[in-house]
């Protein structure tokens, strides 16, 4: 397991898909999992976001301007979530480098395929990480890939 913590990203996505979750695992922790009621910030420029933020277009600009913090966006996707919610343009804004992530891949009703399509369609290619907070070696290959591209900016 690396031992560095990643950071200067952002974790974006709807109500339930599990960001909070997947940050606590990503950062080691083991922290209550809470409803997030606003922006929260970390150590180290990790933001996670409330799903509220991603479902209401009027809050975009909440979204938006905070995005200007960071390097990174994940974009974290529910394994079992088939609409097309995610704005056109939203993450060209500041030319983040955009990660997929696809969520709760353990669900009997998860279809992986299907949401890398519905991400590619956003221009999410080539950094997509299906992922699963009870899967370690998951959480493990999205960590070590966080934690090689911040090492690479700092360099």
């Amino acid at each position: 397991m690396t031992p560095l913590n990643p950071d200067n990203f952002i974790l974006i996505g709807g109500v339930g898909v599990g960001k909070s979750s997947l940050l606590n695992a990503l950062l080691n922790r083991n922290d209550e999992i809470v409803k997030t009621p606003t922006l929260v910030f970390h150590p180290q420029n990790t933001i996670d976001t409330p799903g509220e933020y991603f479902d209401n277009p009027r809050l975009y600009t909440a979204l938006i301007s905070t995005m200007s913090a960071v390097d990174t966006v994940l974009y974290v996707h529910q394994s079992n979530a088939f609409e097309h919610k995610l704005p056109p343009g939203l993450f060209r804004i500041y030319n983040p480098t955009v990660i997929g992530v696809i969520s709760k891949i353990d669900l009997p009703d998860a279809r992986v395929d299907r949401v890398c399509s519905i991400l590619q369609q956003f221009g999410i290619g080539q950094n997509m990480f299906p992922v699963s907070i009870f899967h370690q070696n998951t959480i493990n290959r999205l960590r070590d890939f966080l934690v090689t591209m911040s090492s690479q900016t700092k360099s």
